[in-house]
């Protein structure tokens, strides 16, 4: 998930993916013990400590869907905006619809063009970041990215898009912003169980 494999053990792998998220110190005193999760992504919403509830979402899902939950965020903020996607944001979806390689270096040439300064620009690193290697296809040593380098980039992208010309809507599009993730991950592990 978000390439954030937590092993299974007696201590909490809900601690343990908190960790691993960087999730603050004092959503962290809110995780009670027994919660599951998805009590425990409800509970920051309501304490309203959105950018940690974020984090544990984005390192949740698989790094493909995070990268598309990230565009789903994107483009409600472009919507309100009344902004059409530019082609950074339009090769970070194209990732999303065909994960191939092709499109993963493509996402990234686009993405390096505009040195990441915007939250599609983090997208598309984080569906680069998402591949097998950061070496060049015709490299024959593959370098591995970092595991949560993906799930790193989305919420980052996610964070900066609530901020985005109106930092007064923050948390009105948290609240959109955990909506759409939260849905995502209930119909992955609704189908998950039909399987």
């Amino acid at each position: 998930m978000g390439g954030d494999q937590i092993a299974e053990t007696p201590e909490s792998p809900l601690l343990q993916l908190c960790e691993r998220a960087k999730v603050g110190d004092e959503a962290k005193a809110l995780l009670g013990k027994g919660v599951s999760t998805k009590e425990f992504i409800a509970i920051l919403a309501e304490k309203e400590k959105f950018p940690d509830a974020l984090k544990l979402l984005a390192h949740l899902l698989p790094k493909r869907e995070a990268v598309g939950w990230g565009c789903l965020c994107v483009k409600h903020v472009l919507a309100i905006q009344k902004v059409r996607p530019s082609d950074v944001q339009i090769a970070a979806e194209r990732w999303v619809a065909d994960p191939s390689e092709e499109n993963r270096w493509a996402a990234k040439q686009i993405a390096s063009k505009e040195k990441p300064r915007t939250a599609s620009g983090l997208l598309a690193m984080g569906a680069f970041f998402a591949g097998p290697s950061l070496a060049p296809p015709n490299q024959p040593r593959p370098i591995p990215p970092p595991d949560k380098l993906t799930s790193v980039m989305v919420v980052n992208a996610v964070l900066m898009a609530a901020l985005q010309k109106d930092p007064k809507k923050a948390k009105e599009n948290y609240a959109v912003f955990m909506q759409k993730g939260t849905n995502l991950l209930a119909r992955m592990q609704q189908q998950a169980m039909q399987r």
